[in-house]
């Protein structure tokens, strides 16, 4: 497999800067990429939680296919179902993606 020259400069830049600067990047990046798969998830239109947690997910960890993919969904449709998860937080807002109706 080829090296990302790109990458191998980014890790190098990353190396010199020292680990409080290493940990700032990190959450930088990690915070945009939440917010960068949510943005896409909304310009894709409307869907299910479980439709939406898959999407997620699959842009998120793009490793993350087959079985163990399935698996977790399989749970989170379960928890679905008992009313015990209703879809993930939308990142920096503290709110959940959608409000489950009230069966009340």
């Amino acid at each position: 497999m080829a090296v990302d020259q790109a990458q191998a400069r980014f890790d190098e830049r990353l190396r010199d800067v020292g680990a409080v600067e290493r940990m700032r990047v990190h959450e930088q990046m990690y915070r945009l990429a939440f917010e960068m798969v949510w943005a896409q998830a909304d310009r894709a239109g409307p869907m299910t939680e479980l439709e939406r947690a898959r999407f997620l997910l699959r842009r998120l960890y793009p490793d993350l296919e087959g079985p163990r993919l399935e698996s977790i969904l399989a749970r989170l449709g379960s928890e679905w179902a008992a009313g015990t998860w209703t879809g993930f937080r939308r990142p920096g807002t503290g709110v959940r993606a959608a409000r489950r109706p009230s069966t009340r």
